[in-house]
């Protein structure tokens, strides 16, 4: 029986069903995110709320609500990590400067520069991990490899300068917070996946958001409450928090558990349209045409990169 589920019809219908379910997760877990930072945007620039708090509260809340359900479902494999001490420093890099990093410079860039662009300098990170392993391991680049790095420079000095094709227009912090968001992303897609194999994606992901969460507070101590509150706070919140953090987190990475984080980074593509889309709807963003094209030569990496890697 067991030899037929893996080579017969059964087999290949149940993987079939596997990949479908992974796609179908990394694509919704692309548009939470997207949603996520409209949310984003909408606190900081509307009720005050600053990303050092944003952060802070939404990496505990969310790590403490995924942990204690993973310890409730199966507290000895949640906390099966901390039985290997090479694996715990895994998960420390993971949550710190993969997971708080990339959320707190994703805020900031929301801020200087709005979710939709924000959000599309995260997708620098394919052409930042070519240009590291040229510089540090000498990995020549391929020729798709080179197009895309091109394209993806570009891209971002289009959107940076704002449609005034002058040096002096170049906007530092958006370069300068996008850049580092786009690092972060690129640690945490990649950093984790082993772990994620060996102890799933519950565990990693509620443990490395409650590490961030614990080095944010120490740094940011948010027990004081900024801004105004109202019901639209409230539900900001709550899609910052719950959607946009504990099941797009979840979905995401079991996703790419299912299908690889190939398929996953193509799919996840999904999330700069997503919060394109929203914050043109709900919070007024407007984009020029040179933003257009800098999205299209980002966002076309991730397609020259995919088909080189399944060709």
């Amino acid at each position: 029986m067991i030899g037929y589920i893996i080579d017969g019809s059964l087999g290949g219908d149940l993987l079939n069903r596997d990949i479908a379910i992974g796609m179908f997760l990394t694509v919704a877990g692309g548009l939470l995110w997207g949603l996520s930072g409209t949310a984003a945007q909408f606190l900081q620039q509307y009720r005050g709320i600053d990303a050092e708090w944003l952060v802070t509260v939404r990496m505990l809340v969310a790590s403490i609500i995924t942990v204690g359900y993973c310890l409730m479902r199966n507290p000895s494999a949640t906390l099966k990590i901390f039985s290997d001490g090479y694996d715990v420093v895994r998960l420390l890099i993971f949550g710190v400067l993969g997971m708080a990093l990339c959320q707190y410079s994703y805020f900031k860039t929301i801020f200087y520069a709005g979710a939709g662009i924000a959000t599309v300098l995260q997708y620098l990170a394919p052409a930042l991990l070519i240009i590291y392993m040229f510089g540090m391991h000498h990995k020549r680049p391929t020729i798709n490899e080179t197009l895309s790095v091109i394209l993806a420079m570009v891209g971002t000095f289009l959107i940076a300068m704002k449609g005034k094709f002058s040096l002096a227009a170049i906007d530092g912090p958006v370069i300068f917070w996008g850049v580092l968001s786009a690092i972060a992303v690129a640690i945490y897609s990649a950093q984790p996946v082993p772990l994620l194999r060996k102890y799933g994606s519950g565990p990693i992901v509620g443990l490395g958001m409650l590490a961030g969460a614990i080095v944010a507070s120490l740094l940011w101590h948010p027990l004081y409450i900024p801004g105004f509150w109202d019901t639209w706070t409230y539900m900001g919140m709550f899609c910052l928090i719950f959607l946009g953090t504990i099941v797009s987190f979840n979905i995401y990475l079991e996703g790419v558990r299912r299908i690889g984080a190939v398929k996953g980074s193509i799919l996840s593509s999904v999330e700069p349209i997503s919060a394109a889309f929203f914050s043109w709807l709900l919070v007024g963003n407007t984009f020029l045409v040179s933003d257009i094209i800098g999205f299209i030569m980002i966002l076309s990496t991730v397609f020259i990169l995919a088909h080189e890697k399944t060709a």
